[in-house]
C-alpha cells in the first residue's frame, strides 16, 4: 500500500503547545502550602498529582473484581475458543495494572531516564501491546524494516505508550478484515525514521492541525487524550512528528528519532 505522501500533512515541532498551560502554572510558591489553598487556587501540579493517585486507587477497585472473575472463568471454561477471549481480558487487565503503576511512579520522578534501545525491538513490542486488537479486527500487518537496525536513546516505557497509541488509532480507523497496517524503518542522515501507515478512513484536511489537541476526537465516546499524550511523550524524547492523511485512503505517521552517537 502506498502511503498518502501527496495528501495534506502537518509537521509537529518541539515547541508545539498542545495545552494552554505553561510550566509556570505548575510551580508551587515556596511560601504557600498547597493544602491551605482553596481548590480553585491550588497549584495545578499539586492537584493533578493528588487526582492521579486517587484515580489510580479507584481504578484498582474494579480491576480487582475483574481479576477475581477471570480466575473463576479460567476454572470453569473448557472451550478453547472461548478461552482465547479470557486470555485477552487477562492481558488487558495486566496492562491496565502496569499503566497504573507507571502513573504512580511518574508522579514521583522529576526527570525521565533515557536509555539506548533497538528501533526494531521497540516497534515489535508496540505490536505485541496491540496484538489483541489486531487479531480481533483481523488486520494484516506488513513489516518493512530497514536492513540495519538502529539504536535510539529514549524513555522506553513512555515510547512504548506513544507507539501503541499511534497503532491503536490506525487500527480503529481501519475496516475489520480489510485493514492493512504497514510499519517501515529507515535511516536518513542523522535520523532514524519510523513510518506507521494505515488504509483507514483518513483525516479531513481541516482537522489535521487539531488531532494533537487535548479533547479533540471524532470517535463516539472518545476522550481525545490519546494523541495529545502521545505528542507530549514524543516531544519530551526529542522526536519530530510528520502526519500525512487523505480522507478515504488512510493516514501515515512519520517519526524522526535522533541517532545515538
Amino acid at each position: 500500500m502506498d502511503k498518502p505522501t501527496a495528501s495534506p500533512h502537518v509537521v509537529i515541532p518541539f515547541d508545539y503547545q498542545s495545552t494552554p498551560y505553561s510550566k509556570s502554572n505548575n510551580t508551587i510558591p515556596d511560601h504557600k502550602d498547597p493544602d491551605t489553598l482553596p481548590p480553585s487556587k491550588k497549584p495545578r501540579g499539586a492537584w493533578s498529582t493528588r487526582f492521579a493517585s486517587a484515580l489510580a486507587h479507584e481504578v484498582r477497585n474494579p480491576l480487582t473484581n475483574i481479576n477475581l472473575s477471570i480466575d473463576m472463568l479460567n476454572s470453569a471454561i473448557t472451550d478453547m475458543e472461548l478461552r482465547v477471549y479470557v486470555d485477552i481480558i487477562t492481558r488487558s487487565s495486566n496492562r491496565i495494572n502496569h499503566l497504573i503503576n507507571e502513573l504512580l511512579l511518574y508522579q514521583e520522578i522529576e526527570e525521565q531516564e533515557t536509555t539506548k534501545h533497538s528501533l526494531h525491538q521497540l516497534l515489535d513490542e508496540a505490536l505485541t501491546l496491540t496484538a489483541d486488537r489486531i487479531m480481533l479486527k483481523k488486520i494484516r500487518v506488513r513489516k518493512e524494516y530497514g536492513a540495519k537496525d538502529g539504536k535510539i536513546c529514549v524513555d522506553k516505557e513512555k515510547i512504548d505508550i506513544a507507539l501503541a497509541n499511534i497503532i491503536i488509532n490506525a487500527i480503529e480507523a481501519m475496516p475489520a478484515q480489510n485493514g492493512e497496517l504497514t510499519l517501515v524503518t529507515r535511516s536518513i542522515a542523522n535520523k532514524y525514521v519510523i513510518e506507521i501507515t494505515d488504509n483507514g478512513t483518513g483525516i479531513k484536511k481541516e482537522q489535521l492541525q487539531d488531532i494533537f489537541k487535548p479533547h479533540f476526537t471524532n470517535k463516539p465516546g472518545g476522550m481525545g487524550l490519546g494523541l495529545s499524550t502521545t505528542l507530549e511523550i514524543l516531544k519530551s524524547n526529542h522526536v519530530v512528528v510528520d502526519v500525512s492523511s487523505k480522507e478515504g485512503e488512510g493516514t501515515c505517521f512519520i517519526l524522526f528519532f535522533d541517532k545515538v552517537i
